[in-house]
């Protein structure tokens, strides 16, 4: 009985740690993978081009991926916890879906959204702000499901300003990038 309720407890320990850590391993993934060696794939998702699919979505496997081996080994040899870890993953996963790719990039266009809450004010001001940049360097705010209070909703003044600050550095970068690319063609 007393094992039971440890093994229940360190279910839910797992369910929750894994919940809530995914926040720093998709913001690791984001920042140093996905603005690094993986811009290759993340591209698209900062430069849209009104397509259904990016390359950016074959990040999904990788969390989806991860998700499922921690919930199949669990179960498959009855360490519980493991699995419970892999259901705080997936977890993790819907509120990404939901907030990131049906709220904020209204990727499913039959759902309207608008913000009433503080949190989720502050979280779309946070990735506004990410995705101001459409380069791989100089992007700021890599969370998705946190974001620190700069960008709470009474700070809109502050975070606009941002906003406009990244957009005039990227065009500067690609009024850069593209007279490099003359004066190359013109040698």
């Amino acid at each position: 009985m007393a094992t039971t309720a440890i093994r229940v407890i360190l279910g839910l320990l797992a369910f929750s740690g894994a919940a809530m850590g995914m926040e720093f391993v998709a913001r690791f993934m984001h920042k140093y993978v996905m603005h690094g060696t993986g811009w290759c794939l993340h591209y698209d998702h900062h430069n849209r081009q009104g397509r259904i699919f990016q390359k950016n979505d074959l990040y999904f496997f990788f969390f989806a991926g991860l998700s499922f081996v921690l919930i199949y080994s669990g179960l498959r040899t009855s360490l519980y916890e493991v699995a419970a870890a892999g259901f705080g993953v997936a977890l993790y996963g819907i509120g990404y879906v939901l907030f990131h790719d049906i709220m904020f990039h209204g990727r499913i266009k039959r759902f309207k959204f608008k913000p009433r809450s503080r949190y989720l004010k502050r979280i779309i001001n946070a990735h506004r702000v990410h995705h101001a940049t459409v380069t791989q360097g100089g992007a700021l705010s890599f969370s998705f499901l946190w974001a620190p209070r700069f960008y709470n909703p009474e700070n809109q003044a502050a975070v606009e300003a941002k906003i406009a600050e990244i957009r005039e550095m990227q065009m500067a970068l690609r009024n850069r990038e593209r007279d490099r690319a003359q004066e190359g063609a013109v040698d």
